[in-house]
């Protein structure tokens, strides 16, 4: 199934080299389609809130949703009505084909305890923010074990200050019951998972970065149930 995704990629891959190396748009809709494809056949019930919520088709946002599972990526970029790429650990771009795949839209890698990398990570999400194309960044860094919302890093709300675009939180609710952090495959079929978009923040002004953390957090915690919640919030 994976290798069927290869035969439309592989050329559009090669168009976007050509005529639009920079966001490379006829990935991003070839791995939407192979994101939602991929969720059907699981017989997956996913379903999204506050769609008018998202900024408009042609703006570059940030977006930070919380993150608990593999199938995050795949709920959002199959059923999100909007193009981005993603800044992903290293790792995750070396998986074959999927991770391949990655590579051919264009996401953003990077090594966590690499500073170097992190400063390169950092340098190549604001030149995408600014040609044009949206961003995904887990602000927790990582998958929470739980499913528990865990604290924000500043990473993300950095990136958007200095490329002056708008934050967008995301609540991704469910997906960790069906496919928990160190599980290679869903358990079961995905369903009663659930993705609220919340209303845009605006571009953080300068030292303003930490305001508009915490105003992403609390928006993505407003929508979590109480057993994704933190079970001591000291963000209260």
């Amino acid at each position: 199934t994976i290798l069927f995704w290869y035969i439309p990629l592989v050329p559009l891959y090669l168009y976007s080299l050509v005529f639009d190396r920079s966001r490379r748009r006829a990935c991003d809709w070839i791995v939407q389609i192979w994101a939602r494809c991929t969720l059907s056949l699981l017989f997956s019930d996913i379903r999204v809130e506050g769609l008018e919520n998202l900024p408009p088709r042609d703006e570059a946002v940030m977006y930070v949703p919380n993150h608990c599972s593999f199938l995050d990526i795949f709920a959002l970029s199959g059923y999100l009505p909007r193009r981005f790429k993603y800044i992903s650990k290293i790792e995750i771009l070396r998986i074959p084909f999927i991770g391949w795949a990655m590579q051919f839209a264009k996401h953003i890698a990077i090594k966590r305890m690499d500073r170097a990398s992190q400063v390169q990570t950092v340098r190549d999400a604001v030149d995408c923010l600014k040609a044009g194309s949206s961003l995904v960044t887990f602000p927790e860094g990582t998958r929470s074990k739980d499913g528990r919302l865990m604290e924000f890093k500043k990473g993300p709300f950095s990136m958007a200050a200095k490329a002056q675009v708008r934050v967008v939180p995301i609540s991704i609710i469910g997906t960790h019951l069906f496919q928990p952090p160190g599980s290679a495959f869903p358990m079961a079929r995905p369903r009663g998972v659930k993705l609220v978009v919340h209303p845009p923040l605006d571009a953080p002004g300068k030292k303003k970065e930490q305001e508009t953390l915490e105003q992403a957090r609390a928006a993505v915690l407003s929508a979590l149930p109480k057993s994704m919640q933190p079970l001591k919030d000291e963000s209260a």
